[in-house]
């Protein structure tokens, strides 16, 4: 009430100033009203003062009561180990565990060790159950991307179902006299009074080099490793190999548990 009392007062000067004003004269005004206006303007913002800060404290409780406590898709996700040979009562017995512990959403992180055959229908079994007790205990349950990491290779399935999907590395060999060039070749370097000079060209014209020192870069495959699930990992700058991953792992995930995405399954982690 007192900002829009203060809003007209000086509404009402400023009129009569200008109804008063004469041509090629300013417009007159006692000292008092002058003073009057200067104040009423200073009422105002204060008043527009108090007002923000209350909105802002406001806000600021807002989000201090939402920090302390906040809705699933906010709160903490931990990543849920699975491995071994998995049971449906183990993995209810778990998400129960980490509800009571306050606990809002997961991500179910495939690890080695693990038993039970990744994206299989016995996998996904235990997934159905853990979204039917979710959706009891209001909790969000998160796709990680692989079994194991980094991501690509989709537990084995990528390289089993691209041979040509090979990773590939780059090694740099020291020898005394380069061998003959290949597929696998890059570059090769002489190192000579502390100098380095490219002599590819001549090596891959055949060119005979005599003995020295010599840096030979070239590319070699990944090995294959448990830890790929006995494959090896994959070349993600070759074409179709991400088709590839995507298809074998989220297509199966949206085959069997589409109907929660977005849902209790808000997204995928990818690592």
């Amino acid at each position: 009430l007192g900002a829009m009392i203060s809003g007209g007062e000086i509404f009402f000067y400023a009129r009569r100033c200008l109804f008063r004003q004469q041509p090629g004269r300013g417009c007159h005004t006692n000292k008092g009203e002058v003073m009057q206006a200067k104040g009423m303007r200073i009422a105002l913002g204060f008043v527009f003062l108090v007002n923000a800060a209350n909105a802002i404290a406001e806000s600021s409780r807002a989000v201090l009561d939402t920090f302390s406590d906040p809705p699933r898709e906010y709160s903490s996700a931990p990543l849920w180990v699975w491995n071994d040979m998995l049971t449906e009562d183990e993995v209810l017995a778990t998400l129960r565990d980490l509800a009571a512990q306050d606990v809002k959403q997961v991500f179910v992180h495939p690890r080695p060790g693990l038993m039970t055959p990744y994206l299989s229908k016995d996998w996904f079994k235990l997934w159905k159950a853990v979204l039917r007790e979710a959706e009891v205990l209001d909790m969000n349950v998160w796709i990680y991307d692989e079994n194991s990491y980094p991501s690509g290779f989709a537990g084995g399935f990528v390289p089993e179902a691209m041979p040509e999907s090979h990773g590939l590395g780059l090694v740099l060999n020291a020898t005394t006299k380069p061998t003959a060039w290949d597929d696998k070749t890059l570059a090769v370097y002489r190192l000579a009074n502390d100098k380095i000079e490219n002599i590819s060209d001549a090596v891959r014209s055949g060119t005979e080099q005599a003995e020295g020192n010599y840096i030979v870069a070239a590319t070699a495959e990944s090995k294959s490793s448990p830890w790929f699930g006995g494959k090896y990992y994959v070349d993600l700058l070759r074409p179709g190999v991400t088709e590839k991953f995507l298809e074998i792992t989220l297509g199966a995930y949206k085959r069997e548990i589409g109907d929660q995405f977005g849902k209790r399954v808000p997204g995928s982690f990818t690592d």
